[in-house]
């Protein structure tokens, strides 16, 4: 394990990386970025707010609170800023930050198939990633497909219904985040095995038929899809307040229409290799989730 890793934000993918290293015996020094207004106490677990573990308030990706964060640190974990216009000069600020901080590994955590570019996001992440291999830094590039936690399961399970703005017959890939946290553990105890390496992550191609279908087997409740139109698929977003701005409401209303023609599918063998075990499929992450929920 490194001595000491940097996470530049406090989202999902970096709370669940996090919450595996506390859990580790040779637990690192974690330095973590985050926007001024959060409330530290309640947002992040109690051991990360002790020595020698330590939080960075900064609004702006530049100026001496923002550079001085990258001093001592061994590790960059980077996943940046989602769906936002300011996410790529970020991401290359953090790049240059770590670059001049002289940090020996740079794990990135990319979007499967960047070469999507019909896609914003996707050819933002292509740009980050290119500015990453030419910076010099020893760098890992990890490019997750869709996360079974995407899909809420007590929603489906009390309302019945799955919501999507696209058709429920497209095959999508798709990977458990406790799999992306194994493969992360994996990568920061033997970094110099995985140096210059893009790992694209897939556990199982599936159609959201088919994961309404899986969870009303595994739970007994029938479970099904509710299809929206791209543009009433968004609207509903905006209304419960999960997505704010034009920018955002257009580059998530394109990946609506894009799923809806072609899906975004890959291959299984580089994420087993990594595990070295098969990848948790929609069927064993439901039965998990379904006796979690009953303990």
């Amino acid at each position: 394990m490194p001595k000491s890793v940097l996470f530049t934000s406090t989202d999902r993918t970096c709370r669940y990386v996090i919450m595996m290293l506390l859990s580790s015996p040779n637990c690192p020094a974690i330095t973590v970025i985050t926007r001024s207004g959060q409330n530290l106490r309640d947002s992040f677990p109690p051991p990360l707010l002790a020595t020698p573990h330590r939080i960075v308030v900064t609004d702006h990706f530049e100026g001496a609170s923002f550079t001085s964060a990258f001093d001592g640190i061994s590790l960059v974990f980077h996943d940046g800023l989602a769906i936002d216009p300011k996410a790529g000069a970020a991401s290359f600020a953090v790049i240059e930050a770590s670059k001049s901080a002289g940090v020996d590994h740079f794990i990135f955590s990319s979007i499967i198939q960047p070469i999507r570019t019909k896609l914003h996001t996707h050819k933002m992440k292509l740009g980050i990633e290119e500015h990453l291999v030419e910076s010099r830094l020893n760098y890992t590039i990890l490019q997750p497909s869709q996360y079974m936690q995407n899909v809420a399961l007590n929603n489906a399970l009390s309302t019945g219904n799955i919501p999507i703005g696209f058709s429920p017959t497209i095959m999508h890939g798709f990977m458990d985040m406790t799999d992306l946290t194994a493969v992360v553990r994996t990568i920061m105890s033997k970094s110099r095995d995985h140096l210059y390496a893009r790992y694209e992550l897939v556990a199982e191609n599936i159609s959201y038929n088919d994961i309404a279908h899986t969870i009303s087997e595994t739970s007994g409740k029938l479970v099904q899809c509710e299809v929206f139109s791209a543009k009433e698929f968004v609207r509903k977003m905006r209304a419960a307040g999960e997505v704010q701005g034009e920018y955002a409401e257009d580059v998530l209303e394109r990946l609506m229409m894009y799923y809806n023609r072609w899906g975004i599918v890959g291959n299984s063998n580089v994420l087993r290799w990594l595990l070295g075990r098969e990848p948790v499929a929609w069927e064993q992450y439901i039965g998990r989730e379904l006796r979690s929920m009953e303990t």
